[in-house]
């Protein structure tokens, strides 16, 4: 079938918040991890205390691209649901899921900011124990976003499926977006197995990266393909 004018709104939404998933997590998480590589945890906990609320604004870029994440579970959902309504609704349901585990296990990284601000004050803690509880807080945080992935990983693979049958999708596009959400879901699963290999394993992330911001840009750009424009294919 034709797109509708209602199906091609929601595609340029879904590519506004794929986009805006990426640069929100990127901007929350270049403060708070990335920029903190190397770093010793007395070097973090005294940026993260004197940074308190560039610190707090960056988790909450965080907790905004979850919300982006739901936005473009529904977008989605809209643009695919005429291919096959079951499978659509699986796919909603499964990527939802990936933004309200997500947007839970961010509670861990603001108890982990306060722990860092509790080390200005002397003798509450002592560093050791404040080392400690960090490092709960951190792989609670760590785990929930990888099962976050397991269920956008399947959310995703489905989605990408019903991409490939309407054909509103160039199908290598959307062949590569299969592909890498079953590796997000398998590097997830390692990744909660195996904890020491998570910085490794991110790597095993880049085919669903590419074609997530592949199919951002076409649907922004080109939109859903008619059906004239896909029978005309060679």
């Amino acid at each position: 079938m034709d797109p509708t004018s209602e199906q091609r709104t929601y595609a340029r939404l879904a590519g506004i918040c794929f986009l805006a998933n990426y640069v929100l997590q990127a901007f929350g998480d270049s403060v708070t991890i990335i920029f903190r590589g190397g770093e010793t945890f007395v070097q973090t906990a005294r940026y993260a205390a004197q940074n308190d609320l560039l610190w707090r604004v960056s988790l909450l870029e965080v907790g905004f691209a979850y919300i982006a994440i739901g936005v473009l579970a529904f977008a989605l959902y809209a643009v695919l649901e005429p291919v096959n309504k079951r499978l659509a609704q699986l796919a909603l349901c499964l990527r939802l899921g990936a933004s309200f585990v997500g947007a839970a296990s961010l509670m861990f990284r603001v108890a982990q900011a306060w722990l860092y601000k509790a080390s200005a004050t002397e003798g509450l803690f002592s560093t050791e124990q404040l080392r400690a509880l960090v490092s709960v807080m951190k792989r609670g945080a760590s785990e929930g976003v990888e099962v976050s992935w397991i269920f956008l990983g399947a959310g995703s693979a489905l989605f990408f499926l019903l991409f490939l049958r309407s054909r509103y999708l160039p199908a290598v596009l959307a062949r590569l977006g299969i592909f890498g959400s079953v590796l997000v879901i398998l590097m997830s699963v390692v990744m909660f197995v195996y904890p020491q290999y998570i910085r490794e394993l991110k790597l095993v992330g880049i085919p669903e990266f590419l074609a997530e911001v592949a199919t951002a840009l076409w649907l922004l750009v080109k939109g859903l393909r008619p059906r004239a424009a896909v029978e005309g294919a060679p």
